[in-house]
């Protein structure tokens, strides 16, 4: 995240700690929630379904793959290093995910 979004995202919990209130600006926010959600579901899907193919195709879970290789079980092949990439975006969307409905869950 850039400085100058970081200072802009300061300033507005700074006004809103303070009393600040806004429609307009409570309703964009709600919306760009909303929108990162939509997002990160369709994002989630299409790598669920990566991740899918190489569970089929190797015959263990993505945790049990995810051990392995991360215990050094087994060799760096490209498949494996795709498969470890997917893993990671999975990890970070889900967890993502989680703030992002947490929060859109307070409204």
């Amino acid at each position: 995240m850039s400085i100058a979004i970081t200072h802009d995202l300061d300033c507005l919990n700074y006004l809103y700690s303070s009393g600040f209130q806004s429609d307009f600006l409570d309703n964009a926010l709600r919306k760009l929630i909303h929108r990162q959600i939509e997002r990160d579901e369709t994002d989630l899907q299409k790598i669920n379904e990566a991740l899918a193919d190489f569970e089929h195709r190797f015959n263990m879970t993505s945790n049990e793959f995810w051990g392995r290789y991360q215990a050094g079980e087994l060799a760096d092949t490209a498949d494996f290093t795709e498969w470890n990439a997917f893993y990671k975006m999975h990890q970070r969307i889900t967890n993502r995910l989680a703030i992002l409905h947490s929060n859109a869950s307070r409204e």
